[in-house]
C-alpha cells in the first residue's frame, strides 16, 4: 500500500472523524466493533524531542492526539500529532472539544485562523522500530518503519502543529502525487485511494 505525499490540502489525520472506520461506516456502526477507541487526545508538557519538533521551549503547553488505524489488509498505521497548546484556548471546554472530535476540519481551522497563507513542511525517515511502537503496530523485532513527520508553520514562520505517522516499512511504500497521478490535482473519495492501492494522503 502506498502513503501519498499530496501538494494539496492536508487532511487532519489524527481528527477522530478522518479515523477510516468513521468514514467508512460512521460513528454508531464503527463503535460496535471498538474494544477500546482507537484515538485520544490531551494536554501535557512538551517533552524535548517535541519541544523541538515545535520550536518552543522544554514544559511549554501543547496538545497530544493520537490515532492508530487497523486497516483491512493487516497493517497499521500510527499518527500522532503535536500543536501548540497556546494556539487552541478552548481545548478544555467540552462543548468546544466534542466539535474538535466530531468535525474533521474543525481543529486545524482553530489552529489557522488568522494566521495568513499556511505551508507545509514533510520529511521521512525510516529506522528499527521502538518495543512500544512494535507493539503497537503489530510488527516484528527486525521490522524497520517509515516515519513521515508534516509540520504546519504560519506566514511567519510560526511552528503550529507537526504531525508524525508511523508505518511498517513492510506492508507501505512512499509516493509523492504530483508524480503519481495522472491528474496531481484531482481529490479522491476514500474508497477511489484504496482501488489504487493508496492507504492515506499526507
Amino acid at each position: 500500500m502506498t502513503i501519498l505525499i499530496s501538494n494539496q490540502d492536508r487532511p487532519d489525520l489524527a481528527s477522530p472523524a478522518y479515523h477510516p472506520d468513521i468514514r467508512a461506516y460512521g460513528w454508531r456502526l464503527a463503535r460496535r466493533e471498538w474494544e477500546t477507541e482507537p484515538f485520544s487526545g490531551r494536554k501535557m508538557t512538551a517533552t524535548r524531542q517535541i519541544a523541538a519538533m515545535l520550536s518552543v521551549r522544554p514544559g511549554h503547553p501543547v496538545i497530544h492526539r493520537h490515532s492508530l488505524w487497523r486497516l483491512e489488509f493487516g497493517g497499521r498505521i500510527e499518527i500522532n500529532s503535536y500543536a501548540d497548546a497556546e494556539l487552541v484556548p478552548d481545548w478544555d471546554d467540552q462543548k468546544r472539544l466534542h466539535q474538535y472530535r466530531k468535525r474533521p476540519k474543525f481543529f486545524y481551522q482553530a489552529l489557522q485562523r488568522g494566521r495568513g497563507e499556511i505551508r507545509w513542511v514533510t520529511l521521512t525517515t525510516a529506522r528499527l522500530a521502538y518495543g512500544d511502537e512494535r507493539a503497537r503496530l503489530a510488527i516484528d523485532y527486525t521490522d524497520a518503519i517509515l516515519a513521515i513527520t508534516r509540520t504546519m508553520i504560519d506566514e511567519h514562520g510560526r511552528l503550529l502543529e507537526a504531525t508524525e505517522v508511523k508505518a511498517p516499512a513492510s506492508h507501505f511504500e512512499i509516493g509523492h502525487g504530483a508524480e503519481l497521478a495522472d491528474d496531481p490535482n484531482a481529490l479522491f473519495p476514500p474508497e477511489e485511494l484504496a482501488e489504487e492501492g493508496i492507504a492515506l494522503t499526507i
